[in-house]
């Protein structure tokens, strides 16, 4: 048997280009029979062999066969980890799902045969799942599995619904009758988006939960923001789970529009909020393998004993990073950070300067220039990586539009390893950006350093965003209407603006601070649950060395908690897993989490 490592945490992280994985170079007929070959090559894995892999193969699942989110590459890797595994799970009924087989082209040539497939499994686990499958000719005449994923659709055996994709019923209202004192399995820490996605799936899963969210109003954590604040990704993107609740939304969603639809979404499935709440503490009950929970409703202290608590908290973006500069004091202006801005009606005809140079910053560089100020200067600090909309959104509008599937979209992109879901998406990329090398151009003019790069998902993956997508945004610096100061860095206030390194003074009367926030889920964390238990977790966020985010729905190193955040399309998919996690928790068959690497 290969030798293993069992992971410890935090688990290390990595960058996207640091991944295993290619895209093939191989010739594939046009003619060739593409529902035959992947018939063959679903039927073995009934037996895998070695040889029916290619030497780099990939294979990622999704609680299927791991009880786990992982990604196994090399052949001798992926068949070590299938042979161990699946004794324990029993996996049979292999089938090709109908028509799916076709040729899978990156530009006009066939690269490869992708097919998708359904089985069950009969081990401790008992499930019915999904998988799909990329096959590339061996070079004899046949075919070999290059990349394959698998995932877990729904629990079987289960007298409720086992299917976290069921349309939850709304007669179901298990934080109807929580009194202080009271016992309920799942708390949800947070309701905004992510929140609501695993809460809905666990309403459907008919799993009791309550969601604990601090504001007043469903939405708040996006209408409290700047008023200009919006999704640069569209609005089929950014749907939540079931129901599409954006149809009739603008393809870049503003805070109104997000709230609105959130909104929706809690009434139409009824979902369990407890608004103006918080959760003060929580602590770890050995003995009952519960929490004990302090949580403040509407201002009165309630206890509650939960089995599992989610923290849906932000991803750890609640707290604001805010560069030191000196003599603060003698500023006799506004100093803001963005998490607490709001619009620049009150600075009309004065002068601004915001710190920072990506999304955040374009969209209030906007509102001052439609507030009328009379200088605007944007101070950048680094180079910014810019992606323009022209690149990304043919690319997510070919699975992400108002007549796609968005079950079937998610399980194409969010499924499949991310070492060669990358790769894909960089040939794309890289295919649309060298139609116009030139847009830039006048970028380069105004002094603005910026990098390009067909890795779209790198900044949002690894470092939870500090990109700047421009969908029209950007052009305001070719306007002149902002300044540009680039590479020269603040080193104190003064009484009437900024002073920087080179000598030069500022004035300003609003400095507003796009700087970001930190991101350390784990620390916030600890603010409730405490440091000892805090430090026994993962981190959350970033890569692992196996293109997983860690921390993201899976075991973090203590029973009954976990994280969950991030993009509204992971919140909308990868909460079915965690919810799935949770369900079979409660019913007695908890998941037996895999975290060896062969």
């Amino acid at each position: 048997m290969a030798s293993v490592q069992t992971r410890t945490f935090p688990t290390p992280v990595i960058t996207s280009r640091q991944l295993k994985g290619s895209l093939p170079r191989v010739e594939i007929d046009e003619n060739v029979d593409c529902s035959a070959v992947a018939s063959s090559c679903i039927a073995r894995l009934e037996k895998l062999q070695q040889s029916d892999l290619t030497d780099d193969a990939l294979w990622r699942d999704c609680l299927s066969i791991t009880g786990n989110q992982r990604t196994f590459s090399s052949s001798t890797s992926v068949l070590a980890a299938w042979n161990e595994l699946v004794p324990k799970c029993k996996p049979r009924n292999f089938h090709l799902v109908p028509y799916s087989a076709q040729l899978f082209r990156l530009g006009p040539q066939p690269a490869w045969i992708v097919a998708a497939f359904q089985f069950e499994t009969d081990g401790d686990q008992a499930a019915e799942c999904s998988g799909s499958l990329n096959m590339v000719p061996d070079g004899s005449g046949g075919y070999k599995i290059w990349v394959f994923s698998t995932m877990m659709e729904a629990l079987k055996n289960d007298s409720n619904s086992g299917n976290p994709d069921t349309f939850p019923d709304p007669t179901f209202a298990p934080a109807t009758r929580l009194e202080d004192g009271g016992e309920i399995d799942c708390i949800v820490v947070g309701g905004g988006m992510a929140g609501l996605c695993v809460a809905g799936r666990l309403h459907a899963l008919r799993v009791p939960y309550v969601v604990v969210e601090r504001n007043a109003s469903v939405g708040d954590n996006w209408t409290k923001r700047y008023d200009s604040i919006h999704l640069h990704l569209s609005n089929s993107y950014s749907e939540m789970p079931f129901q599409r609740v954006y149809a009739d939304k603008p393809y870049n969603l503003g805070s109104k529009e997000l709230a609105e639809g959130m909104q929706k979404y809690v009434d139409m499935h009824n979902i369990q909020v407890w608004l103006s709440s918080s959760m003060d503490q929580a602590r770890w009950e050995e003995e009952t393998k519960s929490w004990n929970v302090v949580v403040s409703r509407q201002g009165q202290p309630k206890k509650l004993k939960a089995k599992h608590l989610v923290m849906a908290i932000g991803g750890g973006l609640d707290v604001p990073k805010y560069p030191e500069y000196p003599n603060r004091d003698e500023f006799q202006g506004t100093v803001i950070h963005s998490a607490d801005w709001k619009n620049a009606d009150a600075f009309a005809g004065k002068k601004g300067i915001i710190i920072g140079a990506a999304n955040s910053a374009f969209d209030i560089a906007q509102n001052m220039v439609d507030s009328n100020l009379s200088e605007i200067t944007l101070v950048q600090r680094s180079t910014t990586h810019v992606m323009s909309s022209t690149v990304l959104y043919p690319i997510q509008d070919a699975l992400y539009n108002p007549q796609c599937d968005l079950g079937m979209s998610d399980r194409m992109t969010l499924v499949p390893p991310y070492a060669v879901g990358r790769l894909m998406i960089m040939a794309g990329a890289g295919a649309l950006q060298a139609l116009e090398p030139n847009r830039y151009d006048y970028l380069k003019e105004a002094g603005f350093r910026f990098h390009q790069s067909p890795d779209l998902f790198a900044n949002p993956v690894e470092k939870f965003g500090g990109h700047l997508l421009d969908h029209g945004s950007v052009s305001i610096i070719k306007t002149g209407k902002i300044k540009i100061k680039s590479g020269i860095l603040p080193t104190s206030y003064t009484p009437t603006g900024l002073l920087f390194d080179d000598a030069t003074e500022l004035p300003a009367d609003v400095i507003v601070l796009a700087t970001g926030f930190r991101n350390n889920l784990r620390r916030s964390v600890a603010s409730i649950i405490g440091d000892e238990t805090a430090d026994k977790l993962d981190d959350f966020f970033g890569l692992d060395a196996e293109g997983e985010i860690r921390g993201f729905a899976k075991p973090i190193g203590h029973p009954g908690i976990w994280y969950f955040g991030g993009g509204t399309a992971h919140a909308r998919f990868v909460s079915r897993f965690l919810a799935l996690q949770i369900a079979a928790d409660i019913r007695g068959t908890s998941f037996d989490a895999y975290m060896d690497t062969p």
